[in-house]
């Protein structure tokens, strides 16, 4: 190439070289403008979106306080909410199939009743005169079928003929094998009651039998004051002198007194019996309620229509106590574990934290009812 060429293009390269910020600039500063007016558009659609989210949970705020979103106590739920709550029970009871737990509780209760029996029997008789256990059992009659009592009263007649008030090596042996049987019925529970609850069993061997033994030591004490209550209370009215209206009135408290304990040790067992963070005792309440009365009720009304529309002699002939017996603590597996649904669906009926310590937010409370929020009219 000649000089004179190489010279020029010399020239041009360095003109071109010149030129490059300047043209950079200049793009940036048009550039600039387009993305300034995106961004602006960019944060205005944001600021709209955030202001109609705030409508909406405005608008929501009224029909969700109408069901009890933010409800501190069970009391604070108004009836929609509570409709919520019976509808998702219902819908609860066939997805977690609690019919059928219902009998899997029965038959290990029916394992765990002889045990149990013997067990309240020694421990009573340590206290008090065993020959009132079989002879109060007659004060169940309006609530058990008449062949299951005399079932339940030839038994207990056994054990107290056989039993031994002393304290020796062989009777503490005797009743620790009698409360360890007794406590797989317990246990049987206490696995059902997490079917309920909706949640997975994680504890160990040894901390899920000490809770199922202290729980049933807790049954049986509740026991020995149910039987004296039903025995102690006549002796009381005769000492007092009572009668007429002022003697009934005194016998028919007992069954409000008994309708309070036997809620009292549901609220136990659905604190402690499932695997889960300890719910607060209000929030158990609900549930000891509506099983303490679906108990009574369903148990009153077995005893109507056995005594007065069937014959379970006639069609199982020499099972038929036995049979009686199983229905109707199928009934009352059913009544426990019905309450502890409730429980578990009034827990999701609000957003507020219904288990024990400091409030934390859902997800991180250590329990499934008290970490998820239910579905309702509410749209919640």
């Amino acid at each position: 190439m000649p000089d004179d060429q190489r010279i020029i293009a010399l020239r041009s390269a360095l003109a071109r070289e010149a030129e490059a910020p300047q043209r950079a600039a200049h793009g940036s500063e048009a550039e600039a403008p387009r993305q300034g007016a995106h961004g602006s558009e960019a944060e205005a659609a944001r600021q709209a979106a955030h202001e109609q989210a705030a409508h909406e949970r405005e608008a929501e705020a009224p029909q969700q306080a109408a069901h009890g979103r933010e409800a501190e106590a069970p009391q604070d739920i108004p009836p929609r909410g509570w409709k919520d709550v019976l509808k998702r029970s219902w819908a609860a009871v066939s997805e977690n199939n609690i019919f059928l737990a219902s009998g899997g509780v029965s038959y290990a209760v029916v394992v765990a009743l002889f045990p149990a029996l013997a067990a309240l029997v020694a421990i009573y008789g340590l206290v008090m005169d065993p020959q009132q256990i079989a002879a109060q059992v007659n004060g169940l009659s309006g609530i058990l079928p008449e062949e299951t009592r005399q079932m339940l009263s030839q038994e207990l007649n056994q054990l107290v003929s056989a039993s031994n008030s002393t304290l020796g090596i062989s009777a503490v042996a005797g009743v620790s094998l009698a409360l360890w049987s007794a406590s797989r019925g317990t246990s049987g529970m206490m696995s059902a009651l997490n079917m309920a609850y909706e949640e997975k069993e994680r504890r160990g061997f040894f901390k899920f039998n000490t809770v199922a033994v202290a729980l049933t030591i807790g049954l049986l004490i509740a026991g020995i004051v149910v039987i004296a209550l039903i025995a102690g209370l006549p002796g009381v009215v005769v000492f007092l002198g009572l009668g007429g209206v002022e003697k009934w009135a005194a016998l028919l408290v007992q069954w409000p007194v008994l309708m309070v304990l036997m809620a009292v040790v549901l609220a136990v067992l659905y604190r402690y019996g499932p695997d889960r963070e300890e719910p607060q005792w209000r929030w158990i309440s609900p549930g000891a309620v509506a099983a303490t009365l679906l108990w009574i009720v369903a148990s009153v009304a077995f005893t109507v229509y056995v005594t007065s529309f069937s014959n379970y002699n006639k069609t199982y002939g020499s099972l038929g106590g036995g049979i009686m017996l199983l229905t109707w603590l199928y009934i009352s597996a059913f009544a426990v574990l019905f309450g502890a649904v409730v429980n578990a669906q009034a827990e999701q009926q609000t957003r507020k934290d219904t288990t024990t310590g400091p409030p934390l937010p859902m997800g991180q409370r250590g329990a499934y009812a008290a970490d998820r929020l239910g579905r309702g009219e509410d749209g919640g």
